[in-house]
Parts: C-alpha cells; sequence; structure tokens
C-alpha cells in the first residue's frame, strides 16, 4: 500500500485521528509525536491541536497533528476505551477554535534612537477485530485482545510494525480493556489530490471518566507542543501528564453560545447552545509522561484569557531634530526678548 501522499500532506493539514494516543507507524525509527510515537523515516511532527468534546457519558476527540515525512509508508494507531465510532470533520473547526481563544494582545512601546538603531529582545492471545470499516479516504480496523504481543503481531501482519518500546506501551491499555485502532489511508484515495490536506477524523466513545489518552507518548523521541481544546457544559480542569515537568498552562476559558458564532460555522455546529470552552497549551516531554490526561469540572466557571505582551518599537527625535528644536526655542526667546525691549523704548520715547 503506497501512502507517499498522505506523508505529503502531512506537512500542511493532518486533522486526525481522536488524540487518543494516535500512533504513526512505518519501516523507519520512532520519532515525536505527542500524542504518541511516530514510526516513519525522517517524520518531523510540528504541533498536535486537539478538540474534547463532553456530551454526557459520551466523548468526541478531533486532532490536528502537523508533520513533514519522506517515507512511502505512514498509517496509524491508537488506543480507546470503549469500541468507537467515526465521521469526517472540517479541518476549519481548528482555525475557528483559534480564533476565538487566541489571547488578548497588549502593547508597550520602546523608544529608539533617530537613526533607527536599537536591539529588539528577543482476551487471552487472542486477537478481536471487532470493526472493519471505510470512512472517507480511511479503512479503520478496531481490535480487541488482553496480549500486547498477540496485537502486536497482529499489526505487524497487516503491515503495521511496531518498535518493541511502543508494543511494549500498548500493554497497559489492554489490560484495562481498552481497544486498539489501526488506520490505513485506503489505496485508492492515496492517488486523489487533497487541496486542503486530509480530512480530520472525529472519533466518539463513551466512557465513565473524560480523559485524553497520553501514555503512548512516552515511546517518543523528542518533545511537542500540544494545545488541548475541551467543550463542556462547565469549565474543565486537566491532570499534568508529565509530573516531573511544568503542567499546561490554561489559555482560555469562556462561554460560547450560539449567536455569537456566526463568523463560525464549524464551531456553530457543535455549539447549539450556551458551552463553555476551555483551552490549555504544553510541551509534552516524553520521558516525562507518566499517565493520561484526565478531565474533571472547575469549582467555578470563572471567565479567563491570557495576554500577551508585545513591544512596539517607536522612533525617537534624532540629533538633528533635537538641535533644531533647541534652536527653534532659543529664537523664540529671542524675539521675546526682542520685543520686551521694543515696548520699553516706545515708552521711554513717550
Amino acid at each position: 500500500m503506497r501512502l507517499f501522499v498522505l506523508a505529503r500532506w502531512l506537512l500542511t493539514v493532518l486533522a486526525l485521528l481522536g488524540g487518543l494516543g494516535a500512533v504513526l507507524v512505518g519501516p523507519g525509527v520512532a520519532n515525536a509525536c505527542a500524542c504518541g510515537a511516530a514510526i516513519a523515516d525522517d517524520l518531523t511532527p510540528v504541533r498536535e491541536t486537539a478538540l474534547v468534546e463532553l456530551d454526557g457519558p459520551t466523548e468526541h476527540v478531533t486532532v490536528n497533528i502537523t508533520a513533514d515525512t519522506t517515507s512511502d509508508s505512514v498509517a496509524f494507531l491508537m488506543p480507546v476505551p470503549s469500541r468507537a465510532e467515526f465521521a469526517i470533520a472540517d479541518a476549519a473547526l481548528f482555525t475557528e477554535l483559534d480564533e476565538v481563544s487566541r489571547p488578548r494582545v497588549e502593547y508597550r512601546e520602546k523608544e529608539i534612537d533617530g537613526n533607527g538603531a536599537g536591539g529588539v529582545e528577543a482476551p487471552g492471545g487472542e486477537v478481536t477485530v471487532v470493526d472493519h470499516v471505510e470512512v472517507g479516504p480511511y479503512e479503520l480496523a478496531q481490535l480487541t485482545g488482553t496480549d500486547n504481543r498477540a496485537v502486536s503481531d497482529w499489526l505487524t501482519a497487516k503491515d503495521f510494525t511496531l518498535p518493541p518500546d511502543l508494543a511494549r506501551h500498548l500493554g497497559p491499555y489492554l489490560a484495562e480493556g481498552w481497544l486498539v485502532i489501526a488506520v490505513h489511508l485506503r489505496p485508492e484515495a492515496a492517488e486523489k489530490t487533497f487541496d486542503d490536506g486530509l480530512p480530520p477524523m472525529r472519533i466518539s466513545f463513551a466512557t465513565t471518566e473524560p480523559v485524553y489518552p497520553m501514555r503512548l507518548s512516552a515511546a517518543a523521541k523528542r518533545s511537542q507542543p500540544l494545545r488541548l481544546y475541551v467543550l463542556a457544559d462547565h469549565r474543565m480542569d486537566v491532570t499534568d501528564p508529565t509530573p516531573g515537568d511544568s503542567e499546561p498552562d490554561l489559555t482560555f476559558a469562556g462561554w460560547l453560545t450560539p449567536d455569537e458564532l456566526d463568523e463560525h460555522p464549524e464551531l456553530a455546529k457543535l455549539v447549539t447552545e450556551r458551552r463553555f470552552l476551555t483551552r490549555y497549551d504544553a510541551r509534552v516531554d516524553p520521558e516525562e509522561v507518566t499517565d493520561d490526561i484526565h478531565l474533571t469540572q472547575a469549582a467555578e466557571d470563572e471567565t479567563y484569557r491570557a495576554v500577551v505582551v508585545q513591544t512596539r518599537y517607536v522612533r525617537g527625535p534624532s540629533t538633528a531634530e533635537m538641535t533644531l528644536v533647541v534652536l527653534s526655542g532659543v529664537a523664540l526667546v529671542g524675539l521675546a526678548v526682542g520685543a520686551v525691549v521694543l515696548v520699553r523704548r516706545r515708552r521711554q520715547r513717550r
């Protein structure tokens, strides 16, 4: 199965595969991916952006992974806590999420000298296939099993080559009764041109505890930026998957209402009633990953928007301009003195 086209499209927008420890798999060396591991020749992930929607006992997850690779064989794996359903989403959703949650910019002015100079700061061993479906350009298999070696062998037989570390990290998910989703781009779809990148995939599943799985990230080789949106009935707190590292930063927390989203049609489809959007930004170090990200309702629905301070450099007066100002002032003083003297002389003559 030739997936060269898929690898090329990853450079722009690979809005794909609902967070959940997504894994890029192919014959090569494992590389970084915030949601898991990436195995493909010369693959360089850039950023992972995910939206988690909470709707009662159902969780919907959509992820946008931006990456680049020259590999001609790339595929994906991810664990889910229960049998999932799939749908295609629109990548414009992430643009709209960024627009409504971006930090407020405040400016400070710093004067530089007039000539423009000045610095800038810088189950048993068996595997059961519970689903085998086609969704858009994708072919998906959903697996159950309790033996990570058996699952790894099945995936290898289907051209999913897993390094030992990644197969080992699948073990805890399988032991907890999770399923593994394996995704390929369909051969006939690989020859098509997707001008705006591959369409995002929205994955829905039932869960008793809202979660964004991260444990497969421990198999990654590089740190990776992660932006996580949570759309729910209330503000949501997140746990830190890397307790030895810096925790995710809160960037935005606020209410969204349908009448405010006329210019954001994709987001408006999800916000049919008043809902709360929370956004977190983090950089995930795989060596520090010990757990998934767990989502819990905050004590209060306090709103927040991060503030970014930017410096505006303004041009101050040059030496010549300052000299002109001084000379002008001297001239004015001279004129004033002359006028006073002239008035006095006229009075004396009278």
